[in-house]
């Protein structure tokens, strides 16, 4: 469903992919509002726990952003760009799923690691965290925005990896740099 967007992709569509009846997927849910919301809410709770694995097997705050940003990649790779859009666009239960995510645990997410890097020395001990937090989060999305990134003229991943590169480039100590440099070449493909 993500791959080739949302909007394009019909019950009947589902059904034969599936091998079921139109009727046993209404059973479920009342329309495709309510499928696309579930669809959404798996695919964020899978994200959460990629990204909780990540931060949990990092070696420092640095670390920790190269291992959420190979999620990150992982989860563009599945994704058509216009999917964000469209499901902002006509579903709007599961749009407001995705803000709520954004603006919760992915905000969560970027204060905590900007504490640790700073606890560690890998992050300048003057950051804002507040500021730099809502900062990253609003760039979050960036990368999706079709009417900045358009798909025929920009690689998503590359557009996301940049922003993040040059997010982290800037919060961090020189110390920080050094591991920003080791941990491109091992783990960003």
């Amino acid at each position: 469903m993500f791959q080739t967007g949302v909007k394009h992709v019909t019950m009947d569509d589902l059904a034969n992919q599936l091998g079921i009846s139109k009727k046993t997927i209404y059973q479920y849910y009342k329309d495709k509002d309510s499928l696309v919301t579930a669809v959404v809410e798996n695919e964020l709770t899978n994200h959460a726990l990629l990204c909780d694995n990540s931060m949990l097997a990092a070696e420092n705050a640095v670390h920790e952003i190269f291992l959420l940003m190979a999620v990150v990649q992982e989860m563009f790779t599945r994704m058509n760009p216009l999917a964000l859009f469209e499901i902002e666009k006509y579903y709007p239960m599961a749009y407001e799923k995705i803000k709520n995510h954004k603006d919760d645990y992915i905000f969560s997410t970027i204060r905590t690691n900007l504490e640790k890097g700073i606890k560690e020395g890998l992050y300048r001990k003057e950051l804002d965290v507040n500021i730099l937090s809502k900062y990253r989060l609003e760039t979050s999305l960036i990368a999706f925005n079709i009417h900045v990134f358009p798909a025929q003229k920009f690689d998503i991943l590359k557009v996301n990896l940049q922003i993040i590169e040059h997010f982290v480039y800037g919060v961090a100590t020189i110390e920080g740099h050094h591991l920003m440099d080791r941990y491109k070449s091992e783990i960003i493909k």
